[in-house]
């Protein structure tokens, strides 16, 4: 009675062992079934997978939903592989075997992790898929690594202190680099050249990142800051309550708000990334800002195309 769980999208079928009775009439009535269809029980010591992924769910921060996927032909689904992010084909591996089903857990925020049995000897595989490129574009080869543990308790654990932790930092660095690249495109084109989609997309995703920029220098890992450097904060924080209001009391920010984080945005964005720099990334994670910029920019990939989303 091992292995997965056929589960209904609601909850799976358990048996609580707590009634010796009532699990023993259970047992003889599945152990009656299985001989009228011809098939074998085999019980085991193992877990149930499902059990493992939810007990992943409840010892993780916030809210985590936990879809079970089953695969009866063994075939991993490629197109999941595909959104695996990883700094080692740890996952990746898993789909040269015969695979019975995987477990995706999502926060609600755009965290999904994913969770698999290991064909070989049982372990718990836990990575994190792929941000879809509607909240940050994902570029350059750092990725999180993957967990592998033995019981439940060492999942949540690992998942907690390292893999949680690596993969909000480069969503952070990815943050910071779309921005960067936005405002480095924005203020080195020709004037008149730029079209008014193109330039709204550029600060729409700033406006986007911003807040998630700011809140993570108000974070209690984070380093302090001078009178001046948080007074750049402000000046942004002022803007973004403006937009936000403008945004839930009308349906969308009006022109003159938009105007002013335009006119924001270009004065004192550079100085924003700057102060954002300081509070949250190490020397070791990366350049202050970038070396050097071309002469001309070719527009940032952010802002020639939507994203897509799994």
């Amino acid at each position: 009675m091992a292995g997965f769980t056929r589960e209904h999208q609601d909850d799976a079928h358990r048996l609580p062992l707590d009634d010796h009775a009532h699990a023993r009439e259970a047992l003889t009535q599945l152990h009656q079934t299985a001989q009228d269809c011809q098939a074998k029980v085999i019980t085991s010591e193992r877990p149930y997978f499902g059990d493992i992924a939810h007990a992943l769910a409840e010892g993780l921060p916030g809210q985590w939903d936990v879809s079970i996927e089953h695969y009866p032909d063994g075939s991993f689904p490629t197109q999941l592989l595909d959104w695996v992010w990883e700094a080692n084909p740890v996952l990746s591996k898993v789909a040269e075997y015969r695979t019975p089903g995987a477990a995706i857990l999502r926060d609600g925020g755009g965290t999904e992790l994913l969770l698999v049995e290991r064909p070989w000897d049982g372990r718990h595989l836990i990575g994190s898929l792929l941000p879809s490129p509607d909240h940050v574009n994902i570029v350059g080869e750092a990725a999180p690594r993957t967990v592998v543990a033995t019981t439940a308790l060492e999942a949540v654990a690992d998942v907690r202190s390292r893999l949680l932790p690596e993969f909000e930092q480069l969503v952070h660095l990815a943050r910071l680099r779309e921005v960067q690249e936005d405002l480095d495109w924005v203020r080195d084109v020709e004037p008149g050249t730029v079209g008014d989609v193109e330039l709204d997309g550029a600060l729409d995703r700033f406006l986007t990142h911003a807040p998630y920029l700011l809140a993570a220098t108000r974070r209690t890992d984070a380093k302090p800051l001078a009178v001046s450097e948080s007074a750049v904060l402000m000046r942004f924080e002022i803007l973004l309550a403006r937009v936000q209001t403008d945004t839930g009391t009308r349906g969308g920010p009006e022109p003159s708000a938009m105007d002013e984080a335009l006119a924001l945005w270009l004065e004192a964005g550079e100085d924003l990334l700057d102060v954002v720099r300081t509070a949250t990334v190490s020397p070791a994670e990366g350049p202050s800002r970038p070396a050097g910029t071309a002469a001309a920019l070719p527009m940032p990939p952010a802002a020639v195309a939507a994203g897509h989303t799994r």
